[in-house]
């Protein structure tokens, strides 16, 4: 025993790094997303400095085995729904999983996404006395309220989440205002040690140097034209319904804007067709920090963002950033190196915006301290921190005192009443995963159903009825895939209809009877029937312990 143990009864020596054997949960190590982007940085790190790493994360059908060496493959279901992508969930470890992961015998256990193979994950360390902990990345609970079942889905959903989280002895969070939130509004913190840790930035990669006016010439970006940038997943809870508005307020204006779109999501098709939006897809690396540094301003009105990576790089990158206060005011500075919003305030964002783009000299101010705060998160600094915390995790796994205090709390062991209902694997197994493998048959039937009413709408000759009532003067059809949020008011096409006329065409072509549904997929319906009682089940139980 080390001179270090003397006393205690457990050796309290830290690990070097070419002594971890990490394992890391994660959902999707194939699909690009903030989350996989941390973790491949983390992983790269962690394996310069010795140590050995391995992945436990569902894989897409078609992945290359090559590509699976030090991956664990665990049993997924691909989320069947449009522009899910790759996305799949993790339903638990089986007994081949379970045997793989006993072969590599890791001594810490890193946990980043809250999912069913997370949740047996964690019973798998406690019966095998293994060192575990977990990092925040995403605030699920937030995503709802834009897809309008934050009503429905929040309170149990926000049950489920503590229950996961309260189970890791140590939780790392993003930022202060995270960690406030999470102690303060949510009330976690009644077993797991909640901590920081923030993210980094390759300072090489992400650099003023890379402004490239050939990059710009390409876009049709001339020298005097201020570029407005996004740099994220086109999705409702991003709010590219405020970004999108502001770029048309300012072009209204006359003023010289530009505006280049990286990533890819549900409103992608739409915004690449309108004039003076220049889409990329997704980039990465050098193209990725070319991009930054040949832009203007990122205007970034999220609200639920756990770090702001994305604000990071355009900031690294000496690119002057408009965002949210909350989420991304511990990087921006209001008036130094960028500007800050409230919340969705369509008209703070746009005044903002308009302030940058008029004044050249304040963006070049704010360009050299934004480089200048960036250096703070350098990457290699805050990967580092992350080994420094497996190694806390693991001398204070060694302390039976420890690991006694956190298990014989309810939450800690995960032993109340209502984690014995949602966050329990065997439990949500038995309910959910019926559920999700019918997924792909409602899909099917939505699609096959919008396939029997346009043929329908075709027999009864609905697009002549259509046409007599005078419904060319709908919006268009990109108009409605929008959305209201997208489409000021007045730049609103008349609607000549009347409410009579538009109520009874629609009815009539939207009503006509569709004679193939199967009985496979009425039970469908009954599948998603059944998951709705238990979603009511689950909040049920949140405002019953």
């Amino acid at each position: 025993m080390s001179t270090s143990s003397l006393g205690k009864g457990y050796s309290t020596d830290r690990p070097a790094d070419s002594e971890l054997r990490i394992l890391i949960f994660t959902a999707t190590y194939f699909v690009l997303d903030g989350v996989t982007l941390t973790i491949r940085r983390l992983e790269s790190h962690l394996r310069s400095r010795g140590a050995t790493v391995k992945i436990v994360s569902t894989v897409p059908d078609n992945i290359d085995p090559n590509l699976l060496k030090d991956v664990i493959v665990v049993p997924g279901i691909k989320i069947p729904f449009e522009h899910a992508g790759d996305y799949s969930f993790g339903v638990g470890l089986d007994e081949e999983t379970i045997a793989l992961l006993e072969e590599f015998n890791p001594n810490i256990v890193h946990f980043t996404v809250p999912d069913f193979v997370g949740l047996e994950g964690v019973k798998w360390c406690q019966r095998n006395n293994i060192a575990y902990m977990g990092t925040w990345h995403s605030n699920y609970c937030d995503y709802l309220k834009y897809y309008f079942v934050e009503w429905l889905l929040g309170p149990g959903f926000h049950r489920y989440l503590k229950g996961f989280f309260e189970q890791l002895p140590t939780v790392y969070v993003p930022t202060p205002y995270m960690l406030k939130k999470m102690r303060d509004e949510w009330g976690y913190g009644t077993a797991t040690e909640l901590k920081e840790w923030g993210r980094g930035v390759d300072m090489q990669i992400f650099s003023p140097e890379r402004r490239s006016q050939a990059f710009r010439a390409s876009k049709g970006i001339n020298e005097t034209d201020v570029v407005v940038l996004w740099v994220s997943r086109i999705v409702p809870e991003k709010r590219p319904d405020i970004w999108l508005s502001v770029v048309k307020r300012l072009q209204d204006e006359g003023l010289p804007v530009k505006s280049l779109v990286v990533g890819s999501g549900t409103f992608e098709k739409y915004l690449s067709t309108l004039k003076d939006v220049h889409c990329c897809g997704w980039l990465s690396g050098t193209a990725l920090g070319e991009a930054y540094a040949s832009s203007d301003i990122l205007l970034f009105p999220s609200d639920v963002e756990t770090f702001g990576n994305v604000t990071l790089e355009a900031l690294a990158s000496g690119c002057p950033s408009v965002v949210e206060q909350k989420c991304g005011g511990h990087l921006v500075e209001n008036g130094v190196n960028g500007l800050t919003c409230p919340a969705g305030d369509f008209e703070a964002f746009y005044q903002a915006t308009r302030k940058l783009v008029l004044d050249a000299r304040l963006r070049n101010q704010m360009s050299i301290t934004a480089r200048e705060k960036a250096w703070r998160y350098e990457r290699n600094i805050i990967l580092q921190q992350m080994a420094e915390n497996y190694k806390d995790a693991i001398v204070k796994h060694r302390d039976p005192a420890f690991m006694k205090r956190h298990l014989s709390n309810p939450e800690g062991a995960g032993r109340n009443v209502l984690s014995v209902l949602c966050c329990n694997y065997y439990m949500i197994k038995i309910l959910a995963e019926p559920f999700l493998n019918t997924t792909r048959g409602v899909q099917d039937m939505v699609e096959n159903t919008t396939e029997c009413v346009t043929v329908t709408r075709s027999r009864l000759s609905c697009t002549d009825f259509l046409s007599s009532a005078n419904l060319s003067a709908l919006p268009e059809e990109g108009d409605l895939e929008m959305g209201s949020l997208l489409s000021p008011k007045r730049n609103r096409k008349p609607h000549n209809v009347t409410v009579c006329q538009k109520a009874t065409s629609y009815l009539s072509c939207l009503c006509a009877p569709c004679t193939n549904m199967s009985t496979a997929r009425i039970r469908n319906i009954v599948a998603v029937c059944c998951a709705i009682a238990i979603v009511f089940t689950f909040i049920y139980a949140s405002f019953t312990v």
